[in-house]
């Protein structure tokens, strides 16, 4: 019996059990450590998600809503079709979308202090609106014009790391920054050209111009990318061409050089009440203007009337002057049969006149006028009423009209046209611009008007 309990003592003890035994030990080790690790990993993940989300997490914000010009201004709230007038300060949200009609001029003010003006005839979507929910580390702006004008004005970081405006628009997507050790912000604009002034957000977009007033900003499109500073702006193409970085210029005439036919402009016919029933002939011409193959519109009227007539075309342009240091006009013309000479018995029988209608800050509305003729009459001409020019020669002409009084607040329409018994006159490249950013007023003419290109240049 000895014997045999001494032989099932080695059977227990062989190496084969006890390498089963190291092999189960280690084994639950690694059962623990693998478990620590799961574990160690899960409360790391945990942390850095609740990390993650205490430094991302936001919460919208709103923003109020007046008038300032006007009485067209909407606003569709999120979810809804309806739109509703605007005609007191109310509270917007994300999503809700803001319009205006002619003439209207609308101004958000954001949670933070920053401003958008909703220049005329323009639609904006507010995307998003928001601050950091539990760390105060940013501020975020998204808008989406749909056509029109928007002017935003950067509040500062202020006591947040960062702060973020964001427009989308079309093609274009412009970004300004502010934190500090870049502190970028400012003011900007950007602006959806669509195929007609008051065209809706179903129209095809032609073109976005974006134009930096103070600070800096980035433009990007699928093209690539632009940095803008101060006075700086660039048209951006429908398919994300990026255009030359020049001076924050507004152009508020379309189509003014008639390569779209005469799309933005509506035929002007005025005989007077002389008894006359002859009207004058509008047509676009194919011109070549210093060198340059163009289109130009053509106002003709046979030299065998004797009664008066105007023949032109008028453009409406119900826009606002932001800034008046700066109001240039400019076209060239061309004339080559006139009667009766000068500007006729009242001098304002003229082949070729530029007339601007406008508003003043009181509500009044007025006109500025200039002709241009090629037969001098017996009488000099009043001045500064009209410039005689050579004819049968295109002209480059333009007028420095910041010192116009009283001074105008919204440009209503430009009226260009012939004026007399017979004429013929062309006219192409009009152009009516005021710097967005401002300048510095200089010496000009106080009597309103200064023709800047009396020698033809």
């Amino acid at each position: 019996m000895a014997g045999t309990g001494t032989g099932l003592s080695g059977i227990h003890d062989s190496p084969l059990t006890r390498r089963r035994q190291e092999r189960q030990a280690r084994l639950a080790w690694a059962l623990v450590l693998s478990g620590f690790v799961v574990l160690v990993a899960l409360i790391t993940a945990s942390v850095l998600a609740a990390r993650s989300y205490l430094a991302t997490a936001t919460t919208a914000r709103l923003a109020t809503l007046q008038v300032v010009g006007g009485s067209g201004l909407l606003v569709q709230t999120r979810g809804q079709r309806e739109w509703r007038f605007v005609t007191e300060t109310v509270q917007v949200q994300e999503g809700d979308t803001i319009a205006t009609g002619p003439g209207a001029v609308g101004w958000l003010t954001l949670f933070d202090g920053g401003t958008v003006e909703i220049s005329e005839d323009s639609e904006v979507v507010l995307r998003r609106m928001r601050t950091s929910r539990f760390w105060g580390a940013r501020k975020e702006f998204v808008l989406e014009p749909l056509r029109g004008t928007i002017y935003v004005g950067m509040a500062p970081h202020g006591d947040l790391a960062e702060s973020t405006l964001r427009v989308l628009a079309g093609p274009a997507e412009v970004t300004m920054v502010d934190t500090a050790r870049s502190p970028d912000g400012g003011s900007f604009l950007v602006e959806v050209q669509r195929a007609s002034r008051s065209g809706g957000a179903d129209e095809p977009i032609m073109a976005v111009r974006v134009g930096v007033l103070r600070g800096s900003a980035t433009v990007t499109s699928e093209r690539g990318s632009r940095r803008l500073s101060a006075d700086e702006q660039t048209i951006v193409s429908a398919s994300g061409v990026f255009g030359p970085v020049t001076a924050a210029v507004r152009e508020m005439i379309r189509n003014g050089a008639f390569q779209r036919g005469l799309d933005e402009w509506v035929e002007y016919q005025d005989q007077g009440d002389d008894g006359g029933s002859v009207f004058g002939l509008i047509q676009r011409v194919p011109v070549e203007v210093f060198g340059e193959r163009q289109v130009a519109v053509e106002f003709t009227r046979d030299s065998g009337n004797t009664d008066h007539c105007e023949t032109g075309v008028q453009q409406q342009i119900a826009v606002t002057l932001r800034v008046h240091s700066s109001l240039r006009l400019a076209a060239d013309i061309w004339i080559d049969a006139q009667e009766p000479p000068g500007g006729g018995q009242m001098h304002t029988e003229y082949p070729l006149i530029l007339k601007l209608t406008f508003v003043d800050v009181q509500g009044q509305l007025h006109e500025w006028w200039h002709g241009f003729y090629i037969q001098p009459g017996a009488e000099p001409e009043p001045e500064g009423r009209a410039t005689l020019v050579e004819p049968g020669v295109w002209r480059h002409v333009e007028f420095d009209l910041r010192n116009v009084m009283p001074l105008p607040h919204q440009i209503s329409s430009l009226l260009v046209y012939s004026s007399g018994h017979s004429y013929r006159a062309r006219v192409t490249n009009l152009s009516l611009t005021s710097n967005e950013a401002g300048e510095q007023q200089s010496n000009a003419d106080p009597s309103g008007a200064r023709e800047l290109a009396q020698e033809g240049i």
